[in-house]
């Protein structure tokens, strides 16, 4: 009963990171401007001075006014946005946020057989 509860939490624990990694988003540490944004038309994080932090899957340009779109399950919701009150707008980086979601599960399986070969002296069941 023992060693099934053991290998329970960390069949629990190996699903709670495979579902933590799917939904990590790196961005770029260098920032673009409102308009490298719209013309990108890629996901973006968006920090205004008072320190809020908006994610928007695009901007957008409607009658000369930038628009932060974001999707949710039932509709698409557009944000006014102020050039004034922006501070950065960071892009989403696709290849590192695909790394970190293909590399970060496959590091983890790795770690837990090395872990259980050590508890095991050297013998992975």
């Amino acid at each position: 009963m023992k060693t099934i509860k053991t290998h329970l939490r960390v069949l629990v624990l190996f699903c709670s990171l495979i579902i933590f990694f799917q939904g990590c988003t790196v961005y770029k540490s260098i920032p673009v401007s409102i308009e490298q944004a719209v013309q990108n038309q890629s996901q973006v994080r968006v920090k205004t001075r008072s320190k809020e932090k908006m994610k928007f899957s695009r901007i957008i340009i409607v009658d000369g006014n930038h628009f932060g779109v974001k999707k949710t399950s039932s509709d698409i919701i557009y944000t006014p946005l102020d050039e004034n009150t922006i501070n950065t707008i960071n892009e989403k980086d696709k290849t590192v946020s695909t790394i970190v979601s293909v590399a970060g599960p496959i590091l983890f399986i790795f770690l837990v057989l090395i872990g259980a070969a050590i508890a095991n002296g050297g013998y992975v069941y």
